[in-house]
Formats: structure tokens, sequence, C-alpha cells
């Protein structure tokens, strides 16, 4: 025991002498701890774990149990963030931001999160705020597949996983899954119906939130809090809701990451991985444009006098046939929003049509086969506009049955079953929605992205896009579209200027993004 007294110069100790001796050899391991009462070495059938350790030392550091984190089944930015989460943790910070690329693994990251701090530290309930309903279901799925653990096991057979479905939390629950809506209504006490109807966060200033007199949790139920997609779900009064949980540590996942964001986690950024990163690593793929121009998109366009057409009410959504009584112009901001042409409607879909494998999908070995057309997310504005793109996009491609395109938005049902069905079917090749498939939602067959909609918020922007980049294997692709190679990359289909207006769109702390001339008006000045 002479070591534990009298350690070299270069080794590094807390304290002199060292309590615990372990001797092993290929065969036997014994085992001394020397704050004991035991006499002489005990003979041990596995090494003892930091967090056994910490514990048979008594040791009063909160992260001093964490074991050193095995880097098998892991990329390399996974390990960069929980190190980097770990570390922040142990300096005190109670709020740290992980910045990873969409389709880079920000669930699966948050799940071994979770592992090691309910098996390695007092943590014992876990709260994760999810934006939707139906993503909050697949995060379910996904700490019900994690096996990153000891034994391998599944994460939910070794901690209780629960989505908030009802007004009451079952005791076994470490991981409670919820919006920060259904939180709220637990809170008050109110009745939970479990639908996918809950979307984005609403806006605080129209709905002021106040947290109750007795709340039906206290403020220290939760231990920490894992807030998916972070860029914008925690401001407004909804912060509120975090702010009576205040003693809990909190973590935020993004792709994309705004001022206000950076700002809530103190600009504790503890990984900051991005869709560069991730391109060029091989965990996604890049995009290509495809620019679809008309009159119409490019200038607006008229609605004449005489003209039969349809006026509906957006409250009532009550629909009549009108004759037009005077010449109208509408503007290309106008169109689709307050004006819906079918005509134009038709003329992208049919220009997609013709493209699709004369000037997107042309590698010879690609069957032009339209039943396989390549999976294919279409972005509309709202509901009308999404049905109108439906009824246009089956007369285009000469559909007469209802799974080649299907419309997923909250008004469908079961929206995850029809997730799962475009994901996995391959009769269903055109999927329409407005924000329901926006973010989080994964498809990895998915080969375009159509936007038939503007849209103003570059993060929305960047996570609708990403929608796209995720890798899957040439086989499994060949799956679900047969006429299919390999997927190394997506086409992002743009029917309305976003990908240009948001390019000279500046950053938040940006002056205006000036136009580079071209070589040609280089060369006449």
């Amino acid at each position: 025991l002479q070591y534990t007294h009298n350690l070299p110069k270069w080794c590094a100790a807390w304290f002199q002498p060292l309590p615990i001796a372990i001797l092993a050899n290929s065969k036997t391991i014994l085992f001394y701890n020397q704050k004991s009462d035991a006499e002489d070495f005990e003979e041990r059938t596995k090494m003892p774990t930091p967090y056994e350790l910490k514990s048979q030392l008594k040791l009063e550091g909160f992260f001093a149990g964490l074991p050193t984190l095995d880097p098998r089944g892991l990329r390399q930015c996974q390990i960069d963030a929980i190190h980097g989460l770990e570390d922040s943790f142990r300096e005190g910070q109670k709020r740290a931001l992980m910045v990873l690329a969409t389709g880079s693994g920000k669930t699966y990251t948050a799940c071994l999160a979770s592992y090691r701090f309910l098996s390695y530290t007092p943590m014992r309930r876990v709260l994760f705020l999810v934006d939707r309903n139906n993503l909050g279901k697949q995060a379910e799925g996904e700490f019900g597949t994690f096996r990153l653990t000891e034994t391998r096991e599944p994460f939910n057979t070794i901690f209780g996983v629960s989505r908030l479905k009802s007004a009451t939390i079952p005791n076994e629950s470490n991981v409670v899954i919820s919006t920060i809506q259904r939180l709220f209504s637990l809170l008050k006490g109110e009745d939970i119906v479990d639908t996918d109807e809950e979307s984005e966060f609403e806006d605080a200033d129209i709905h002021p939130i106040d947290i109750p007199d007795t709340p039906k949790l206290p403020a220290d139920y939760f231990d920490l809090i894992i807030i998916d997609e972070c860029h914008r779900s925690i401001y407004g009064s909804w912060k509120k809701v975090l702010d009576y949980f205040g003693s809990a540590r909190i973590i935020g996942l993004t792709a994309t990451p705004v001022p206000e964001t950076k700002a809530f986690f103190n600009n504790n950024i503890v990984v900051n991985y991005t869709l560069e990163d991730s391109i060029r690593d091989g965990v996604n793929v890049d995009h290509r444009t495809f620019r679809i121009r008309t009159e119409v998109t490019e200038n607006g366009g008229a609605i004449l006098q005489g003209q039969h057409t349809q006026r509906t009410t957006l409250y009532t959504g009550q629909t009549e046939d009108v004759v037009w009584s005077e010449n109208k112009n509408y503007t290309k901001e106008e169109l689709n929003r307050s004006v819906i042409n079918p005509a134009q409607i038709k003329l992208v879909l049919q220009t997609y049509k013709d493209a699709v494998y004369t000037e997107m999908f042309t590698d010879p070995q690609r069957e032009p086969n339209f039943d396989y057309l390549p999976k294919t997310l279409i972005f509309a504005l709202n509901e009308k506009h999404a049905n109108n793109i439906v009824k246009i996009a089956k007369e285009v491609f000469e559909r007469t049955d209802d799974k080649f395109v299907q419309k997923i938005t909250y008004s469908v049902g079961d929206s995850n079953a029809l997730i799962r069905q475009f994901r996995n079917d391959k009769e269903f090749r055109i999927a329409v929605t407005c924000t329901l498939v926006a973010t989080g939602t994964d498809v990895k067959p998915l080969e375009v992205v159509m936007f038939m909609r503007d849209v103003a918020s570059e993060p929305l922007y960047i996570q609708m896009k990403g929608r796209g980049v995720r890798t899957i294997g040439d086989a499994q692709l060949r799956t679900v579209t047969p006429n299919a190679i390999s997927k190394d990359c997506f086409f992002l289909v743009d029917a309305v200027g976003v990908t240009e207006r948001i390019k000279s769109t500046p950053r938040p702390g940006e002056g205006p993004k000036t136009k580079l001339p071209t070589l040609r008006e280089l060369l006449e000045q």
C-alpha cells in the first residue's frame, strides 16, 4: 500500500494517501478501501465504477460518479456534445445549448445525456419538452430503442419513460415527454386529451399565462429539462413555465439557434456542429436547387372581370362560387396567401414532372418511372392551398387513387401513421404539408423538397430544407423507391424564390447584403 502514500510526481491526486487500492491481473481483482473497517483486500468480480467509488467514499461532488464516456456507437459530434455538457455542468453552469445539425442525432444525444445523469448522479426526473405532440411520440420511440447502456438493455426497461397524456404522471416515470402547453395544463389541474392538434407555440402576447397559486407539481419536481427545437419554444409567457421549475438544469437542442436562444442559454454553447460540418463528414447529404420561375410567381397576376372564381371565408371555411365584378391585380406576395391560382399550381407541378427525369435525376441507370417518382415533400401555405395542390397533382400525374399524393396536416387525423406510410410505402410518392412535417420529422428516403410557399424566417427555412438531408443506405432506399440508385444529394425545388430571398436577407447584426457584380458587368465597366 506504499504507492497510496508515495505517488510519483507526475501523478495527479486530490489528496494523499489515496483511499482506494486495487490489485488486478488477468484472473483476479483485489479491492481495498482504507477508510472502511476491512482489514485486508477483498476479491471482486469486476472493477468498481466511478459511481460506486463515489458512494463508498461519500464524496459530495454532484457529477463525481460520471464514468468515462465509451465512444463506441457514437459520432464525434455526439462525443463532443456530452463532454462539453458535462464539463459545463461541473463548472457550475445551469444552462447549456447543443447546436447539432439536422440528422446528426440530437435526440439520441439527449437519450445518452439522460441515461448518464439518471444512472450516475442524484438526478431522478427528466422533462423532455417538444413543440408538437407527434414529435413527442417520435421521441418516446427513440428512448425505447436507445441501447447504449451498461447492459445494452433498452432505456425504457431501465428507467420509466412516459409521454404526458393525462392529468397525472406515473410515479415510476423518470423521463416525462410533453409539450409546454400540456405541462401548463397539468400545473393548472386541467384534463389533458391526447391528440396531435397542438402545434407551434402560441403567441404569448395574445395568450398571456400565469402560473396558478397552487400548481399540481412542486417547483423542484424535475432535476433536468431538455428542450428540443429550443430556437422557438421558450419565449414569451411560456417562459414562465420554465421559470417555475427554476432549480432544474436546462439543456437546449437545436440546429438553428437564433440570438434569443443563445441569450437564454447565457451563450453557453457546448457543441456547435453545423450542417456544413455534417455534409463534410458524410452524416448528411447536400442539396441542389432547381428553380421554377413563372410569370405569376415573379410578377403577380390578375383576376379579370367576369371570371368565375371561388371565395372562401377563413373563419367559417364556407366556399361560394362568384363572378368577379371588376379587374383585380394581385402581387406575387398575395399569391397563395389571399389568392390561389389553380392554373399556376398546375404549371409548377407540370414543370416539375417534365424536369424530374430529364434535368434532375438523369442517371441512365434510373428508369424514368412515375410510379416510383422520387419521394417528394411539398410545403404549402395553408390548408386550402394544400387541398388544391393535392387535387391538381393527381391531374398532372394522372392518378385516380388516393395513395400517390396525400396531405399530411393537422386536419387528417392520425398524422403519425401517414408519416410512417410516406417513409415506408412504395405507392405514397408525394406528401403535401404546411408546417406539420417542417421540423424534427425523419423521412430518410425523401429526395425532393419543394417550396410552393415563401418562408419569412431563415431558421424555419433551414429546418424545412433539412427534411431532405438524411442519408440512407442504397438497399433501404430501393425498398421504397425501386428505380433509385443511391442518395448522394437531394433536390430543393424552389417555385417561389425563397432560396434567393433567404440568401439576400441580412442576419441579425448584419447590414443589407449587396449583390456582387457578374464577370460580364465588370468587363462592361
